[in-house]
């Protein structure tokens, strides 16, 4: 008869609890992944739909009526309609051109400044009316206010099944793509009524390649400390199971097989004398875990309370309450982080100080609340014209702006544009006097050759802005 090969019980044990735990490892890291997945997208597929309707019920449906109207006049009007798959060749420029007229209308530009307006306050990447054309399955742009590169009027654009509207006109569902040009991006469509007819629809379009990046990042780094735990439970439930198991077995093998020994170098052991309880182990084994999982729970949801008021804790005190920008506190946090990223090489970044103007005589002349309407309009300007740079409220009427990325490169425009827009309040005589702010605003690129700290760059900043300061005053003496 041949003999069985033997496996030790510590063998068996190892693998069947390794088998256990790793299983019990993978099924966590896929958990954690299709839950974060289902967050990120529904919290941006909300977002998204909540946008369009909101900014579709801010629009006058007449005047979106008289643009879609006037592009599509032009649209019928053409034999040879050239997609935007060929966008900059020849004749999509010639194609193009026939909308030209359309750019130049006040309308236009009146219902642009309105959708770039929110798309600043959503902090999203386009907003832009699109007029759907089922039978030929494309849709014409009216209007974009996509500040780098918006589409023409008139650009025809083809749409993949499902995003279009019924025939009712009903709002397009947010949808998630993952494009080789755009990557992750979140859209959705909500339609314009007048006379009780979808004329229109009010899209937008919000990357989520920054968010996908975190969450994959998430995603490693919840899958490693899986492994880890894995690993830790694994070695712990070895330990347990040597010393509740394979001793007590191991006990009794050696009891069993010296039992009936003669050999005086054994030592003898009766059965009796072996404190082995099975059903008393397992049942201490049971009540071990139920506590140590109340215990874990409990202090679990102590750090995250601990947490979450701690993180809600320095965001109201790093909040303005006033304008609901971040304050100088929040502002010197920045600075620490610039210094450091100074010391780390890094050397692209610039401050600019804006200044309110006549603060004081609004406050003196119409009140407080006057005053405090004055700050208001200038932080949402300062925002909405760096609109990819931190803006803090460092003092009653001071705002700072830490220039970075394409608002560092491009900060002559966007200046002069900031400018433009105080000198279209001034002339704006529907704006009540505490509404048609004036401030100063100057800047400072860091400079490495002969800057060596954030304060450098801030005395220098501020110093522009006194200097253009003095200049405004001149010129209202002269």
């Amino acid at each position: 008869m041949k003999k069985n090969r033997f496996v030790s019980l510590r063998i068996k044990m190892i693998i069947y609890v390794l088998a256990i735990c790793l299983l019990i490892g993978i099924l966590a890291i896929f958990s954690v992944r299709g839950i974060a997945i289902s967050i990120v997208n529904n919290e941006y597929s909300s977002k998204a739909d909540q946008i369009v309707e909101a900014v579709a019920n801010t629009l006058d449906p007449a005047k979106v009526n008289e643009l879609t109207d006037a592009v599509l006049n032009i649209y019928q009007g053409i034999d040879n309609i050239v997609p935007s798959t060929e966008w900059g060749s020849d004749k999509w420029n010639d194609y193009i051109a026939n909308y030209s007229a359309i750019e130049d209308l006040p309308l236009f530009s009146e219902i642009k400044e309105h959708l770039s307006l929110y798309q600043g306050i959503f902090e999203v990447d386009c907003i832009y009316i699109t007029k759907y054309k089922p039978e030929i399955v494309n849709a014409i742009y009216i209007v974009d206010a996509d500040p780098e590169e918006p589409c023409p009027p008139g650009c025809v654009d083809a749409f993949e099944d499902g995003l279009w509207p019924d025939e009712n006109g009903s709002a397009i569902p947010a949808t998630i793509s993952n494009e080789d040009v755009y990557g992750w991006l979140v859209s959705a469509a909500y339609p314009v009524f007048y006379n009780g007819q979808a004329i229109a629809h009010v899209c937008v379009d919000i990357s989520m390649n920054d968010i996908k990046a975190k969450e994959h990042r998430y995603v490693i780094i919840a899958s490693v400390s899986m492994v880890l735990i894995t690993i830790l439970l694994l070695i712990l439930a070895y330990f347990y199971i040597d010393k509740n198991v394979i001793k007590p077995v191991k006990d009794l093998s050696i009891t069993a097989e010296n039992y009936c020994s003669e050999s005086n170098d054994v030592e003898h052991h009766a059965f009796e004398i072996l404190k082995i309880n099975t059903n008393d182990e397992i049942s201490q084994l049971l009540s071990s875990m139920k506590k140590m999982e109340a215990d874990m729970n409990s202090n679990l949801n102590t750090l995250i309370n601990t947490r979450v008021a701690l993180r809600e804790s320095q965001e109201l005190a790093e909040k303005d309450s006033l304008t609901g920008i971040r304050n100088k506190t929040a502002y010197d946090h920045e600075v620490k982080k610039i210094e450091k990223d100074i010391a780390d090489g890094f050397n692209e970044f610039g401050l600019a100080m804006v200044d309110l103007n006549f603060l004081k005589k609004t406050n003196d002349t119409y009140g407080h609340e006057k005053g405090n309407i004055s700050i208001r309009r200038l932080c949402m300007l300062v925002c909405e014209v760096f609109e990819h740079s931190p803006v803090f409220r460092i003092g009653g009427d001071e705002f700072i702006v830490v220039l970075k990325n394409r608002d560092y490169r491009n900060v002559d425009n966007l200046i002069e544009d900031f400018n433009n827009h105080l000198t279209t309040y001034q002339n704006d005589d529907t704006l009540q006097p505490w509404e048609k702010i004036s401030a100063a605003i100057g800047y400072y690129k860091f400079d490495k050759t002969v800057d060596k700290t954030v304060e450098d760059v801030f005395k220098k900043a501020d110093k522009a802005m006194y200097d253009r300061k003095t200049a405004m005053k001149a010129q209202r003496t002269d």
